[in-house]
């Protein structure tokens, strides 16, 4: 449940470039139906903006369709080259949650700190993608 708070926030709380502001918000989760249950239960009538967060739970990643947030579950790592290679030149922040997950290019991953969930950031990876995290992300990351 907090990781599908952390991704509300991360979309609500950064700030996005103008072409990616249309249409719906796509959250894609890949792997973990959980997240996917609170995200859509919690989040998915709430807006982004002038957006509708449009959530959608993927056993597998699929290739070409464009989400704005992509979760990748430590169930699907594998995946993770596959997903970055994918997205490359596309405004999609990638989120992660398994150790070391940042150097593979992931631009967020949670991880467990004094039994709370928490979250580390790649800046490099949100320049990139031309997304800028707002202060509450800025704050809130583990230094």
């Amino acid at each position: 449940m907090i990781q599908a708070n952390f991704l509300y926030q991360f979309a609500v709380n950064s700030n996005w470039p103008a072409e990616v502001k249309k249409g719906n918000f796509n959250i894609v989760i890949v792997g973990n139906e959980n997240v996917f249950k609170h995200v859509q239960e919690k989040y998915a009538l709430k807006p982004v903006g002038a957006q509708t967060i449009k959530v959608m739970s993927w056993t597998e990643y699929k290739p070409g369709t464009f989400a704005q947030i992509v979760f990748v579950d430590k169930s699907k790592k594998t995946e993770i080259a596959k997903i970055l290679k994918d997205v490359k030149g596309k405004n999609t922040l990638v989120v992660t949650n398994w150790e070391g997950a940042l150097q593979t290019g992931s631009a967020v991953n949670f991880k467990t700190v004094d039994n709370s969930v928490r979250y580390e950031l790649n800046e490099n990876a949100w320049t990139e993608k031309k997304i800028v995290p707002g202060n509450k992300i800025l704050q809130w990351r583990v230094q």
